[in-house]
C-alpha cells in the first residue's frame, strides 16, 4: 500500500487530511488482524495425555520418634519455674539470680502486678536511664526496683543512701542497706515515669532529657514523703529538679506555687510568686486554697495588696512646681497638676500588680506634649523618671 494512502486513511490527529507524524507511514490498528492470532483448541494437546500422576499416601510419624523437649523431663511445674527465672548481669560480670516472687513490703495493702507478661515471659522492660551499665563510674549495681508496670531500675544503694539516708524506709519497712534486699526484685507502687524523676533526684541528675510532664513532676514530688524522702531537703535552688519545676512556673504558676507551699519549698514558692502578679485571686478554688495553706495564701494576698498600695503612694505626689515666671505662673502650673492627677487616678484604678514600667511610662509621657514652659517640662520629666525607678524597686515576690 502506498504510504500516502496510510496517512490519509489512518490518522490520529483528529483530521484525515493532516497526519500526526508527517513523512512517516502510520500503521493500521493492530485490532484489524486479531483474528489471525486466535488460538485454536485443537492445536494444543491435553495435559492429561502427556503427564500421569500416581497416588500419594502420607505415612504417620511413629510415636516417640523425635527428640524430647529440653523441658520435657522436668515436669510441668519445673518447666514453668525454669521459664520464669532470670539472671541479671552487672557491669562487672557478677550475676544476680532471682525468680518471680517479690519482696513483700509490710506497708503494702496488696502486692503489685508482676512485671512479667505470661505470654512473653522472656521480655523485660528496663529503664533507659538506670540499666546495669548506665553508671560505669559507680560500683556494681546491688539493688533492683520494679515500677508498678514492671519496668526494672538497676540502682546503687550507697549512692541513694548518701543522698537520703532514710530513702524508701517507710515503704520497705527496712533500711535500704539491709542485706536481705540484695539480689532480689523489689516492687514499688510508683509508675516508671514518677520513679524515674525520684531516682534522678537521688542521683543528682536531671530528668529533663526524658521530658516528663508537669503532672508527672507534681505526682513524683507528692509521692516522695511515702518513700521517707523529704522534698524540702533535696529540692533546693540550683538542683536539677528545682530548675525543672521552676521552668513550668510561667505556664502553671499557681500549681507550682501550691506544690512549693504544700511541701515547704520556700525558695521555689518565692520564685514562682512573681508569675502570679497577673493572676485573679478570686478565681482560686477551695481545693487550691487548701493545698496552698493559710500562711502562703496570706503571703500571696499581701503581695497583691502591697503592690497596689505602693503604686498609689508613688503616683500621689505631682511634679514639683517651679518659681513663677512671666510665661508660667502658679495658675498654669495647676493645670499640669490636674492632668497628673487624672492620669494617676487612671493608672491606680485599672492597673494590676503586674503593671510594667513601660506601660506606666507610656501613660505619663503624653503629658509633656502640650507643655510650652521649659521648667515645667523638665519638672515633669524628672517626676516620670522618679516614678519609674520607684515602681521598679517595689517587690515582685512574696
Amino acid at each position: 500500500m502506498d504510504p500516502a494512502q496510510y496517512r490519509t486513511q489512518y490518522s490520529y490527529g483528529g483530521s484525515t487530511n493532516t497526519p500526526v507524524r508527517p513523512g512517516y507511514p502510520t500503521p493500521p490498528p493492530s485490532s484489524m488482524n486479531y483474528h489471525e492470532y486466535e488460538p485454536q483448541p485443537d492445536s494444543y494437546p491435553s495435559y492429561s495425555e502427556n503427564y500421569q500422576y500416581e497416588g500419594y499416601t502420607q505415612t504417620p510419624t511413629p510415636m516417640q520418634s523425635h527428640s524430647p523437649s529440653p523441658l520435657h523431663n522436668q515436669g510441668s511445674h519445673d518447666a514453668a519455674a525454669a521459664a520464669a527465672s532470670y539472671s541479671i548481669h552487672s557491669p562487672v560480670n557478677q550475676t544476680f539470680s532471682f525468680d518471680t516472687h517479690y519482696y513483700s513490703s509490710p506497708t503494702a495493702t496488696s502486692p503489685p502486678a508482676s512485671p512479667y507478661n505470661d505470654d512473653e515471659s522472656d521480655v523485660l522492660s528496663v529503664s533507659t536511664a538506670f540499666h546495669p551499665t548506665a553508671h560505669p563510674h559507680l560500683p556494681p549495681v546491688d539493688t533492683i526496683f520494679s515500677s508498678s508496670e514492671g519496668v526494672l531500675f538497676y540502682l546503687h544503694s550507697n549512692t541513694i543512701l548518701n543522698t537520703c539516708s532514710t530513702a524508701f524506709h517507710s515503704f520497705l519497712g527496712s533500711h535500704l542497706s539491709n542485706p536481705n534486699l540484695r539480689e532480689i526484685l523489689i516492687p514499688l507502687d510508683a509508675p516508671s515515669e514518677e520513679l524515674n524523676v525520684i531516682l534522678h533526684m537521688l542521683y543528682g541528675t536531671s530528668s529533663a532529657a526524658h521530658s516528663p510532664s508537669f503532672e508527672t513532676l507534681v505526682n513524683a514530688v507528692d509521692r516522695m514523703p511515702s518513700y521517707s524522702i523529704q522534698p524540702d531537703k533535696h529540692i533546693l535552688p540550683s538542683t536539677p529538679l528545682y530548675d525543672l519545676l521552676l521552668s513550668h512556673a510561667p505556664v502553671h504558676p499557681l500549681d507550682v506555687y501550691g506544690l512549693a507551699a504544700y511541701h515547704g519549698l520556700h525558695t521555689l514558692a518565692v520564685s514562682s510568686s512573681s508569675h502570679l502578679l497577673s493572676y485573679s485571686l478570686p478565681s482560686i478554688t477551695d481545693g487550691q486554697a487548701e493545698r496552698i495553706g493559710a500562711i502562703y495564701l496570706k503571703k500571696l494576698l499581701l503581695l497583691h495588696v502591697d503592690r497596689g498600695a505602693s503604686l498609689k503612694k508613688i503616683l500621689l505626689q505631682p511634679p514639683h512646681p517651679h518659681p513663677p515666671t512671666r510665661q508660667c505662673g502658679f495658675g498654669e502650673q495647676k493645670r499640669l497638676t490636674r492632668a497628673w492627677a487624672l492620669v494617676s487616678a487612671y493608672l491606680a484604678w485599672d492597673a494590676k500588680p503586674d503593671l510594667s514600667t513601660h506601660s506606666m511610662q507610656s501613660a505619663l509621657d503624653p503629658l509633656m506634649e502640650h507643655l510650652d514652659c521649659e521648667p515645667c517640662h523638665q519638672a515633669l520629666r524628672d517626676r516620670i523618671n522618679d516614678v519609674i525607678v520607684q515602681w521598679a524597686s517595689v517587690g515582685r515576690t512574696i
